[in-house]
C-alpha cells in the first residue's frame, strides 16, 4: 500500500544443500548476536530450509539493561514437480529492541547557521534518556483498569505467520500463481520521548507555581547532587503503545499468458487487517543525564509534593490531552490488476500495468477523558491523581466509510547494444491512510466527506552502461504528491500538502586491477511545496543531495578492508523553512580476512569520527 516502494524479500528454499552460522560481538558495547540457517533437498523434488536468529544484549547505548533481546525462526518446505511447484511456510518473531527517540541538544548560532553540540551532562552521541531508574509506566490501559508498562520492553513485535503459495504451469502458455497467508501479529512500543529542556525553575513554575522546587525521586536528596549539576531539566512524555491485534489476512492470485513476444498477466488481490491498538501516554520530570539518569519529584512553595515518582502527569497536559487514544478498527481490500510486456524487436520492450483499490474500514475509536482517579490505591489523591486521563470508551466514533482509487504504470527500455540502455516510466500511486485519518473529529461514516487517500505520479527518464569492470546509471525524475492530511500529535496540526519533486540520481561502480574497488552514489532532490500557508518553500527533511561512497581494497586473496561515507546537505526541520539542520557525513569502515574455506572474521565500525547528523527536528 505504498507507492513507489518495491521490497523483496527473497528467502531459500534449500533447492542447494548449505547453510551458515554467524556469531557478532560488541567490541566496545554489549551485544551478543547468532544467525543460522541450513537447507536441503530431501528427494522426490522435496526441499527445505530453515534459519533465525537469537540476540542479546544492552546495545550501543549504554541503558543500564539489556534492551535488545528476542529472536526469530522460520522455514520452509517446497515441493516441485514438472510444471510447478507448490510451498509452505511458517515464521515466528518475539523481539525486543530499545528504541531510540529524539536527544536533546544544545543549538547555538542563528536559525540558518545553527552551531551543535552535545548538553553539559549528555553526550548526544552516545547517551539516552533510557535508564534503569526509569522502568515502568503507571497508567489506565485500554479497558480503563490500571496497568503497568515495562519500559524495558521497548519495541516488543510479537510475530507469527503461516503461508502457502501454488505455482503450475498450464497448457497453451497459460500459468496460476496463487500467495496466501495469515499473520498473528501483536506487540508494543514504549519508549521515553524529550519534549522540553529548560532550567529548574521553569520548569517546577510551570508544573507547581511559584517557588517550587526539584527533588530526586529515588531519595528526595535536592535536584543538583546527581551525576552533573548543568541546571538543565527535561519533561519527557511516555510513549506507550499496545498493539492489541495487528492480524492480516492476505491472498494474491494471478493468472498469466506467454505468447511469442508478449506476456500478459491478470490478477486479483485480498486482504484484511485489523488495527486495534492503543496509545496510553503519560508526563514525567527527569535530570539531563546521559547515562543512567534520574527522575525528579516536584514541590511546591509549602513542600508538598506535585508529582509521584517522577509523574507529575497521568497524560500529556502540554500536548493539550491528546493522545491518549484507543482504534479498534478493521480494513478490508480488494485489487484486481492486469499487465503486459511487449517485446517489439531484440532492443525494445515495453511493458503497462493498472491496478484498481476498493477499500472499506469499519470499527470505531475512541479519545481521551479527563477524571480523578486514585491510581496507586493508597486512599489518597495525589496532584497528579486530580486530573487524570483515560479512554473515553463511552463515546467512541464510529468507522465505516469506503475508498478507491487506481493506479498504472507503463515504461519503454531500449538496448542501445549489450553494454548500453536507455529507458522511461511514467507511473501513477496511491496509498490509502488508515488510523493516522482517525482524529479530526469528521463523520467517519460519510466516505464522500474523506480524504483517505495520498497520490503520487511520477515519471522518470533514465540512462545504464556497463563497463568491462563496472558501470553507471543515471536516472532523472520527476515527482507530484497530492498528501490529504494526516494527524502530527506534537505540533496538534493536520498536514495536507501537495508537493512537487524533481531531480538526479546516479550509481557508479568500478574495479581496478590492483584490488582496488569503488561504488558510489548521489541523489539530487529539488522538492518543493505547493500549497497551503507554507507554498513555495522546500519540504521538510528532504536535504538537496544525498550521498555515499564506498572503496575497497583487497589485501592478498582473502581479505578486505574498507569504508564507508554516508552523507548528506542541509536540510529544514519544519515546513516554514526556518531551523536549518546542517549537513552531514558519517565514517563507516571494516576489514574482514577468510581464515580458511568456509570460515571468515571481520571488524566492523560505525560512525568512526563521532559525527553528530540530524535528520529530525522538532525546532
Amino acid at each position: 500500500n505504498g507507492p513507489a516502494g518495491i521490497i523483496n524479500m527473497i528467502s531459500k528454499t534449500g533447492a542447494t544443500e548449505g547453510g551458515s552460522i554467524a556469531t557478532t560481538f560488541g567490541l566496545d558495547y554489549q551485544t551478543s548476536r547468532l544467525d543460522f540457517e541450513y537447507g536441503s533437498p530431501l528427494g522426490n523434488g522435496f526441499s527445505y530450509h530453515m534459519g533465525g536468529f537469537m540476540r542479546t544484549g544492552e546495545g550501543p547505548r549504554e541503558i543500564g539493561y539489556q534492551g535488545n533481546k528476542g529472536g526469530q525462526f522460520k522455514a520452509n518446505l517446497t515441493k516441485r514437480f514438472d510444471n510447478g511447484y507448490a510451498r509452505v511456510y511458517f515464521t515466528y518473531l518475539n523481539d525486543r529492541s530499545a528504541t531510540y527517540l529524539p536527544m536533546p541538544l544544545r543549538v547555538e548560532g542563528t536559525n540558518s547557521n545553527p552551531v551543535l553540540s552535545s548538553v553539559d551532562g549528555f553526550d548526544a552521541s552516545h547517551g539516552t534518556i533510557h535508564s534503569p531508574n526509569f522502568a515502568n509506566n503507571l497508567g489506565v490501559g485500554p479497558d480503563g483498569a490500571i496497568r503497568r508498562g515495562d519500559i524495558q520492553s521497548g519495541l516488543n513485535p510479537v510475530s507469527s505467520y503461516v503461508g502457502a503459495e501454488l505455482h503450475k504451469k498450464l497448457d497453451n502458455g497459460w500459468s496460476i500463481t496463487n500467495r496466501s497467508r495469515f499473520a498473528s501479529n501483536s506487540g508494543r512500543f514504549i519508549s521515553p520521548f524529550p519534549v522540553e529542556l529548560g532550567s529548574e525553575e521553569a520548569i517546577a513554575e510551570s508544573i507547581a507555581g511559584n517557588d517550587a522546587s526539584l527533588v530526586y525521586a529515588d531519595n528526595a536528596e535536592t535536584f543538583g547532587n546527581g551525576y552533573e549539576d548543568n541546571g538543565l531539566v527535561m519533561r519527557v512524555h511516555m510513549f506507550d503503545t499496545e498493539l492489541n491485534n495487528f492480524n492480516n489476512m492476505i491472498n494474491d492470485t494471478r493468472v498469466s499468458k506467454s505468447l511469442n513476444k508478449l506476456d500478459l498477466a491478470f490478477g486479483l488481490y485480498n486482504s484484511y487487517q485489523n488495527v486495534s491498538m492503543s496509545w496510553l501516554w503519560n508526563s514525567y520530570l527527569m535530570e539531563v543525564n546521559g547515562e543512567n539518569g534520574r527522575l525528579l519529584n516536584v514541590l511546591d512553595s509549602s513542600g508538598a509534593s506535585a508529582s509521584d515518582n517522577g509523574l507529575y502527569a497521568y497524560g500529556v497536559p502540554a500536548w493539550g490531552n491528546c493522545c491518549q487514544r484507543n482504534y479498534d478498527v478493521k480494513y478490508l481490500t480488494t485489487a484486481p490488476y492486469a499487465a503486459v510486456e511487449l517485446k517489439l524487436n531484440e532492443n525494445i520492450n515495453v511493458d503497462a500495468s493498472y491496478r484498481y483499490d476498493m477499500g472499506s474500514a469499519f470499527g470505531s475509536f475512541a479519545s481521551a477523558v479527563q477524571s480523578t482517579k486514585d491510581m496507586n490505591n493508597d486512599g489518597t489523591i495525589s496532584k497528579p491523581e486530580e486530573d487524570v486521563s483515560s479512554i473515553d470508551n463511552a463515546n467512541t466514533t464510529a468507522v465505516n466509510y469506503k475508498y478507491n482509487y487506481g493506479s498504472f504504470s507503463a515504461g519503454i527500455n531500449y538496448k542501445i547494444d549489450d553494454n548500453k540502455a536507455v529507458f522511461t516510466r511514467v507511473s501513477q500511486g496511491g496509498s490509502a491512510k488508515a488510523d493516522r485519518l482517525l482524529f479530526t473529529g469528521l463523520d467517519y461514516t460519510n466516505s464522500s466527506q474523506l480524504n483517505v487517500k495520498d497520490i503520487l505520479t511520477q515519471a522518470e527518464l533514465g540512462y545504464k552502461q556497463q563497463f568491462k569492470n563496472g558501470g553507471i546509471y543515471a536516472t532523472a525524475f520527476y515527482a507530484q504528491t497530492q498528501e490529504e492530511g494526516g494527524f502530527e500529535a506534537t505540533t496538534q496540526q493536520i498536514i495536507e500538502n501537495d508537493y512537487q519533486s524533481f531531480g538526479l540520481e546516479i550509481e557508479a561502480a568500478a574495479a581496478f586491477k590492483n584490488g582496488f574497488d569503488f561504488r558510489g552514489g548521489l541523489t539530487y532532490v529539488n522538492s518543493t511545496i505547493m500549497s497551503g500557508d507554507n507554498e513555495g518553500n522546500k519540504a521538510r527533511r528532504q536535504p538537496d543531495l544525498i550521498y555515499s561512497f564506498i572503496p575497497t581494497y583487497k589485501l592478498g586473496k582473502s581479505s578486505l578492508i574498507g569504508l564507508s561515507l554516508l552523507g548528506q546537505t542541509k536540510a529544514f526541520a519544519q515546513d516554514n523553512n526556518e531551523l536549518v539542520m546542517p549537513g552531514f557525513a558519517t565514517l563507516n569502515g571494516f576489514v574482514s580476512t577468510r581464515i580458511s574455506s568456509g570460515i571468515e572474521f571481520s571488524v566492523n565500525a560505525n560512525n568512526i569520527l563521532n559525527t553528530i547528523g540530524i535528520t529530525e527536528s522538532e525546532e
